[in-house]
C-alpha cells in the first residue's frame, strides 16, 4: 500500500474516526516556504483489551518526507476538560489554554500520556524512539498532543530506513487512569521483559554501599580552561603541544585532606567520583585516558588517594568520558568519529580539549576500550564506575560504511560497556535519566532540569508543573537525585552566570539554602550529590547528608504512589508502606492526626510511626 494513495483526511474528519480503531497521520514535506502536509487514517491493530498498535511500513514512509506525526483521536482534548497531557519526564500541562505548544526533541522513556476525565490513554513508541519529538499544541482551544517522527533526521546518517514506525496505546482506566498508573504499566513492561532489575534483586556489597551514601564528585583535580570561556582564546582544534594550559584545582595530595575533612566532619559513607584525574585533565586528551594526570600528581599519588579513600571507608570510582574525542588525544584517529551518510564528522560541543567529535562506540569497543577499562580497575577500583552523558544523551549514529552503527545498535553497545565496568569495579554509572543504559546503571547524578526550570518559572507556557513520572518507575532500580536543581543543593545558587561543569567556577556558590530544593528532594525520593572541590563545602555536605540519613533506607524501596493532598502538599508512598507528607505552604498541614510543619515534611513509617525532621 502507498501512502500517497490513501484518501486526504482533514482534521476536522477527527471527530468521525472511531474511538480507539483510527489515527491521523500527518506527513510533512519540505518546501520553500515551511512544510506541505498530507494527511491520512490509518486503522489501528487491536492487540489485547484496551490496547492498539500502530504501524507504519518503513517501505512506506516518502523517500523526501520530513516528518511522520501520529495523532489518535484519543490524544486530543479541549480547553476545559478534566485532565491533562504528560510527557515521559513528568512535565505535564492542564487544558487550561487557548493557544501554545510543547516541544521536547528528546525522551527520557518513550512513552507519554494523554488523561482525560476516568481515563487515560498512554502511548509507548517501540521504534524510531531516538528520532523522534513529543509534541503537544493547543490552537483556539484544541489540544493535540502526538510524536513526531523525524525521517529527514534519519537520512542524515542512513541510505535507507531500516525500522517500521511503531506505537503502541493503551487506555487505563479507574484507579490507574493517572500519571501512577502509566508508571506503574511501563515499569512492570521494563522488568517484565528483563530490560531493568531492582535494586533488592541485583544487590552485590558496592550497590549495598551506594544505597547508604551521597556521592561527591571531586570536579576537578586539573583541567584545561574551555576555549570558548578563555579570555582572548578562539582556536577551537588543538593538538598534542599546542593546548591551553592545565590549571590544577585540587591535587591528589590535596584531596585526600579534604577527604579526611570530610570524615572528620561525622560522613560515614560516600561514594568518591573523581574526575579530571587522566591524561590532560577533564575532557583533556579524551577518548584516552591514561596516562595518569602528571600534573595533578601521577599516578603513585594517585594510588595513595585511593588508598586513603578506602582507609576512611568511602567507595572511590573514576570519571570516564568514552564519547568524547579530540585532536589532542593519544588515540586520535579521524577513522573512529561518528560520520554522516555524505561523510562529514560528526561534532558535538566547544569543551576543555577543544572541538569535541563523537566517538564511535563500536570502534572504542572492539579497538582499545575494554582494556583501558581493566587499567582503571587495576588501580584499585571497586566503585560505580561512571562513564559520561551516556544517559544525558541520546546514543549517537554512526553513519561511516566501514563501522556504521544505528542509534539502536550504540546503544546496545553503550550498555555492553556499561556492563563491562560493573563485572569489573562492582557498579556502573552515568549522568542523567535517558532509559536505553536503564538496566546497566546503578545511579545517575540527575535525571533532568525541569524542576529547576518550573522553580525558576521558566517551563513553557502550555505546561503547568512536574509529576515525579520517572521516579515512579525508577525508583528502587536506580539511585538518583531528580533534577539540576537539586544538586549542590546546601550550597546556594551558582554565584557565576555560566554554569557549565566543565568550568571551575561553578564550583562557587552564594551560600543561601533553599528549603523548597531541600524538600523537593525528600518529595521525589532522591539523595544528594555535589561536584565540589572546595574545602568551604564540608559543612554543607555534612548538613545534606544529615538530612539524607533518616530516608536513606527508602533507597532500596519502589516508590508505588505520588498524589496531591491539597494545594502544595504531597504524598509519596514506597513499596515498604513508608510515606512522605511534604508541605511546600506556609502553614501547618495535618496529615492522619499528625502536623506537618510549613516547608516541612514528616516520615511516616511502616509500623504507623511518625519521624518529624528538624526544619531544613
Amino acid at each position: 500500500m502507498d501512502i500517497r494513495k490513501w484518501a486526504a483526511l482533514g482534521v476536522a474528519a477527527l471527530a468521525g474516526l472511531c474511538w480507539a480503531e483510527n489515527a491521523l497521520v500527518r506527513i510533512g514535506y519540505p518546501q520553500a516556504k515551511g512544510l506541505r502536509y498530507e494527511t491520512r487514517t490509518v486503522e489501528l491493530e487491536k492487540t489485547g483489551d484496551a490496547s492498539w498498535r500502530f504501524t507504519l511500513p518503513k517501505a512506506e514512509i516518502p523517500k523526501d518526507a520530513k516528518y511522520v506525526e501520529v495523532l489518535p483521536s484519543f490524544f486530543t482534548a479541549r480547553k476545559g476538560d478534566d485532565g491533562y497531557w504528560m510527557q515521559a519526564r513528568g512535565t505535564y500541562g492542564l487544558f487550561d489554554k487557548d493557544d501554545g505548544a510543547y516541544v521536547k526533541a528528546a525522551q527520557l522513556m518513550p512513552v507519554f500520556g494523554v488523561k482525560k476525565g476516568g481515563s487515560l490513554w498512554y502511548a509507548h513508541v517501540k521504534t524510531w524512539r531516538f528520532t523522534y519529538a513529543f509534541v503537544t499544541t493547543a490552537k483556539k482551544g484544541a489540544y493535540e498532543t502526538f510524536p513526531r517522527f523525524n525521517c529527514e533526521r534519519v537520512r542524515m546518517f542512513f541510505p535507507e530506513y531500516y525500522d517500521d514506525i511503531v506505537v503502541d496505546f493503551r487506555r487505563l482506566d479507574g484507579a490507574e487512569a493517572d500519571y501512577n498508573g502509566l508508571a506503574h504499566a511501563y515499569r512492570k513492561y521494563q522488568l517484565d521483559r528483563g530490560a531493568v532489575r531492582t535494586i533488592k534483586d541485583r544487590m552485590n556489597p558496592e550497590l549495598d554501599y551506594l544505597c547508604d551514601a551521597i556521592v561527591v564528585r571531586i570536579q576537578t583535580h586539573a583541567a584545561k580552561p574551555i576555549p570558548e570561556t578563555a579570555d582572548g582564546i578562539t582556536k577551537k582544534f588543538f593538538k598534542i603541544g599546542e593546548e591551553l594550559p592545565i590549571t590544577v584545582h585540587m591535587p591528589f595530595g590535596v584531596t585526600e585532606e579534604f577527604l579526611q575533612a570530610l570524615k572528620d566532619a561525622g560522613i560515614d559513607k560516600l561514594s568518591i567520583c573523581s574526575a579530571g584525574w587522566q591524561d590532560g585533565g577533564y575532557d583533556g586528551r579524551v577518548p584516552g585516558h591514561f596516562p595518569v594526570c602528571a600534573e595533578a600528581g601521577g599516578e603513585e599519588a594517585f594510588k595513595r588517594l585511593i588508598a586513603k579513600s578506602k582507609s576512611l571507608g568511602y567507595q572511590f570510582a573514576l570519571h570516564a568520558a568514552n564519547t568524547d574525542g579530540y585532536m589532542c588525544s593519544r588515540l586520535w584517529d579521524e577513522d573512529w568519529i561518528c560520520k554522516f551518510a555524505n561523510g562529514d564528522w560528526y561534532k558535538g560541543g566547544l569543551w576543555a580539549g577543544g572541538q569535541c567529535y563523537w566517538v564511535c562506540q563500536k570502534c572504542a569497543w572492539e579497538r582499545w576500550l575494554p582494556e583501558e577499562m581493566r587499567k582503571m580497575a587495576a588501580l584499585g577500583i571497586r566503585g560505580a564506575h561512571y562513564i559520561d552523558v551516556y544517559s544525558a544523551t541520546y546514543p549517537k549514529p554512526c553513519g561511516d560504511p566501514k563501522h556504521p552503527c544505528t542509534w539502536e545498535q550504540m546503544a546496545e553497545y553503550e550498555n555492553r560497556i556499561l556492563a563491562y565496568g560493573k563485572e569489573l569495579m562492582g557498579c556502573a554509572a552515568s549522568e542523567s535519566g535517558y532509559d536505553h543504559v536503564a538496566g546497566n546503571i546503578d545511579y545517575i547524578n540527575y535525571i533532568e532540569r525541569d524542576l529547576k526550570m518550573e522553580h525558576e518559572g521558566k517551563l513553557p507556557s502550555l505546561a503547568t508543573g512536574v509529576f515525579p513520572l520517572w521516579e515512579l518507575v525508577y525508583h528502587g532500580i536506580i539511585l538518583y537525585t531528580s533534577d539540576r536543581l537539586t544538586q549542590n543543593h546546601t550550597r546556594g545558587k551558582c554565584l557565576y552566570k555560566l554554569e557549565k561543569s566543565g568550568d571551575p567556577r561553578w564550583m562557587e556558590g552564594d551560600g543561601v539554602e533553599d528549603p523548597y530544593v531541600a524538600l523537593k528532594i525528600i518529595e521525589f525520593g532522591g539523595r544528594p550529590i555535589f561536584y565540589t572541590y572546595k574545602f568551604a563545602d564540608v559543612p554543607r555536605i555534612k548538613r545534606a547528608w544529615d538530612e539524607f540519613v533518616p530516608v536513606r533506607h527508602l533507597q532500596r524501596e519502589q516508590m508505588t504512589e505520588h498524589r496531591t493532598l491539597a494545594p502544595g502538599v504531597f504524598l509519596t508512598a514506597y513499596g515498604d508502606g513508608s510515606k512522605t507528607i511534604c508541605n511546600y505552604t506556609a502553614q501547618t498541614f495535618t496529615y492522619a492526626g499528625s502536623p506537618v510543619r510549613a516547608m516541612g515534611y514528616i516520615l511516616i513509617n511502616p509500623n504507623g510511626s511518625v519521624f518529624q525532621p528538624k526544619p531544613f
